[in-house]
């Protein structure tokens, strides 16, 4: 996890978290809060889960549970202000896939709304 440690700051993490959420209020982009009209109600919304895979692309993360590593070792930055407990491994994983994101094959709004990541992605591939 040492690379990822050279890819992320605590203050990265702050500004990029901050810069988000902005853009999403701005452009009214809904939260959902349960799955589908009658499932159950997410613990944990949805721009939490798109802010972590937008964290997994920076630090190329290869797998599920590298994803999940990396949120347990920037939790308090992730989820700051939120007072939610960590998300568990398995609810992560079902909620990236429902957002359509996989390692290795990130999902499609990262990129545009962070074009340079493309580039520095499609590089180091």
């Amino acid at each position: 996890m040492d690379k990822n440690k050279a890819k992320l700051s605590r203050e990265w993490i702050r500004q990029t978290r901050k810069v988000f959420r902005n853009f999403l209020t701005e452009t009214k982009f809904p939260n959902p809060s349960r799955l589908g009209a009658r499932g159950p109600e997410f613990q944990y919304p949805e721009w939490l889960i798109m802010f972590i895979a937008i964290l997994a692309v920076k630090c190329r993360c290869k797998t599920y549970l590298a994803i999940h590593r990396l949120v347990k070792e920037h939790w308090d930055e992730i989820a700051a202000g939120l007072n939610m407990k960590l998300i568990s491994e398995r609810q992560l994983r079902d909620r990236l896939k429902k957002i359509c994101h996989f390692p290795r094959k990130p999902a499609t709004f990262i990129f545009q709304l962070f074009p340079e990541m493309e580039q520095e992605y499609n590089r180091q591939r």
